[in-house]
């Protein structure tokens, strides 16, 4: 074990506790700033949130880029013939056909934009006050835009000629999300909602009328992921179950309920008499034959991916990866084509970035940045960026004998990346409705990964998993921390402390202040609970030095404890107030958090590259890379390699 805030292994925690300084300088013959290396742009894709379809042609929204693009994909040719950045957002999730213009729906800005394929150019109709994010558009018959919402969980009426907006109120009281809209040819307008319960509500705009229609079934899900309506039927997909509903519009009390063995039925269409679905988190595609009751797949063209939108087009089932592909599937031979959109022609830009990891030895030379479904691969040696497909967001990455472990979101996977072939693959799932990592660590003895979790979308809690290298097999610990997810871990021996976070989605927190757990790898039980800091919302790191832990919260509190007296000796804060995470280099504690790295002293934190503003979607997790001596981090959007031996 090291221990940090001093030079060399010999002061104890008593002269810490103290406030005996080390020396906190350069070394003689050493620069106090050291050498920053700009590798390029961390990850490089152009990952989809929404699309619609108008006859051939497939429109197609951003997302994480910026600006957002709207893009119109010709299924004949399999080309991008057309795109335009949109006026402000980084992704649009809605998407709707009105009057031969697209419109889309925007975040974290809730703004309606109008796309004019006639001319090639966007602008701004209308922005939904108090609102962030608008999940799902539908267009009426009369061509009003109706527009669902987060987080008021409310529903709007637009028009697209005048971009008058009015607002028709929260859909469910309490629901947070309207994350599906649907209209039917006489007019209704149907709202999935989600958070704690999922709901479907039926609109009549003549007056006024909201009226649940939710079956049974659907109130035991989370979300009502998608919807769509014909003049017979309204078909339903949901979340975390994966079940398709088939209702009878003119009696809601008569539906049919499959169960498709997946986690989330996240795109849904009505083709004549039959229903095109895909599934989470297998990336499956489906037919449903209404009459018959049967449900038949037709494959998985892109496996583990997110679907968000599956349309019939001249005869073929085509559809849109999350991760900024399109497929298409011929119903009757199963066969199936892919396309890249970036090498289809729609532009590409820099993604905020998930984590950073580095795989080196004396055969490779790589630094993997992870963004939506894709990681960057930058081979150091010759600088080249590669684009590898994986199967979700890497919220942390972790080498371990030669190939990288992640941490996957959505629906909490473990996958691995293999530098030799360049290939992902699913290892394992953690299962128990966890859907968010939040950390991961090697444990004592090098043969499992902890990892911590965060439940499914509306209930709170999370889990501390054990994933066994040699067997992919889980073991998950429900709970350790009551109605918190994990998202910190501090190795120390047999014990493992592990820090929780009062995060919730689609929920209000039930936890106020969040806890510190320590937990024995030998019984599997939670020791102690303690609440180390009051008021901190969540622990970002945890890092054992000799007797003594080290945390950051994500508010930028730096502590220094005593886990066996359950005693905090010290607290700092970091620069710029924002978390990070540790890492240990010579016996010394450093970290690093949006804009700066540090080294620690027992004085507080010495700022050794600040400026950074780098563009995380999450916490920072950037990579120090003992065999260089040197940390890989992001400025703005950009990797950098940062040379901490010249200090």
């Amino acid at each position: 074990m090291f221990l940090m805030l001093v030079v060399g292994f010999t002061a104890s925690a008593s002269a810490i506790a103290a406030g005996a300084a080390p020396a906190s300088g350069p070394l003689p013959g050493k620069s106090s700033r050291p050498r920053i290396d700009d590798l390029g742009t961390g990850v490089l894709s152009s990952p989809i949130t929404g699309a619609t379809q108008d006859g051939g042609s497939i429109y197609l929204v951003t997302r994480g880029v910026t600006p957002a693009v709207v893009a119109r994909y010709d299924v004949a040719t399999g080309r991008v013939v057309a795109s335009a950045p949109l006026p402000a957002g980084t992704g649009g999730w809605a998407a709707a056909m009105s009057g031969g213009k697209v419109y889309t729906g925007m975040y974290p800005t809730a703004d309606i934009d109008r796309y004019d394929p006639a001319t090639n150019t966007a602008s701004r109709v209308v922005q939904l006050p108090g609102e962030q994010y608008i999940w799902d558009l539908a267009t009426a018959p009369d061509g009003t835009l109706y527009a669902g919402t987060y987080p008021g969980g409310e529903l709007f009426a637009v028009s697209p000629d005048t971009g008058q907006a009015r607002n028709l109120g929260a859909v469910v009281a309490g629901q947070l999300y309207v994350r599906a809209v649907a209209a039917a040819p006489d007019g209704t307008i149907y709202a999935g909602t989600g958070g704690a319960s999922a709901h479907i509500v039926a609109y009549d705009p003549s007056t006024g009328q909201k009226t649940d229609i939710s079956p049974p079934e659907v109130r035991e899900e989370t979300f009502v992921y998608d919807l769509a309506a014909n003049a017979d039927h309204l078909v339903a997909g949901t979340q975390p179950t994966g079940r398709l509903l088939i209702i009878n519009r003119r009696d809601p009390s008569q539906y049919k309920v499959v169960d498709t063995g997946q986690g989330v039925v996240d795109s849904v269409a009505i083709n004549g008499g039959h229903v095109l679905l895909t599934t989470r988190a297998s990336g499956s595609v489906y037919d449903y034959d209404i009459a018959a009751g049967t449900l038949t797949e037709l494959g998985d063209p892109i496996a583990n991916d997110e679907t968000r939108g599956v349309f019939s087009v001249g005869g073929r089932v085509v559809g849109v990866a999350g991760s900024g592909e399109m497929w298409s599937i011929d119903p009757a031979t199963g066969t199936h084509t892919i396309t890249d959109l970036v090498t289809a022609g729609i532009p590409a830009g820099p993604e905020p970035v998930q984590s950073v990891a580095v795989l080196h030895d004396e055969k490779v030379a790589q630094a993997c940045v992870a963004g939506n479904f894709s990681l960057g691969v930058h081979d150091l040696r010759t600088g080249k960026l590669t684009r590898v497909r994986d199967g979700g967001e890497a919220k942390k990455a972790l080498p371990v004998d030669g190939r990288l472990y992640m941490a996957i979101y959505p629906g909490a996977f473990v996958d691995t990346y293999d530098p030799t072939s360049g290939t992902v693959d699913r290892k394992a799932a953690i299962g128990g409705e966890q859907n968010r990592p939040m950390a991961m660590r090697l444990m004592p003895g090098g043969r499992e990964l902890g990892i911590g979790t965060l439940i499914d979308y509306g209930k709170s809690g999370g889990a501390f998993s054990l994933f066994d290298l040699r067997t992919n097999a889980v073991e998950r610990y429900n709970e350790v921390i009551p109605h918190q997810a994990v998202s910190a871990i501090g190795v120390a021996g047999p014990v493992v402390y592990l820090g929780g976070n009062t995060y919730t989605d689609g929920i209000d927190p039930v936890a106020t202040e969040a806890s510190l757990a320590a937990f024995d790898l030998r019984t599997r039980t939670v020791l102690w609970l303690w609440n180390a800091i009051p008021g901190a919302l969540g622990y970002d790191d945890l890092i054992m030095g000799g007797p003594l832990l080290y945390g950051l919260t994500n508010s930028g509190t730096i502590f220094v404890a005593d886990p066996v007296r359950r005693k905090v000796l010290r607290t700092y804060a970091t620069a710029d107030q924002s978390g990070g995470m540790f890492f240990e280099r010579g016996g010394q504690l450093y970290g690093a958090t949006r804009d700066t790295v540090f080294r620690l002293a027992v004085n507080g934190p010495k700022t050794l590259v600040s400026g950074l503003a780098g563009v995380w979607f999450n916490e920072p997790a950037p990579a120090y890379d003992e065999a260089s001596d040197s940390l890989y981090t992001i400025r703005g959007n950009n990797l950098v390699r940062i040379h901490l031996g010249e200090i």
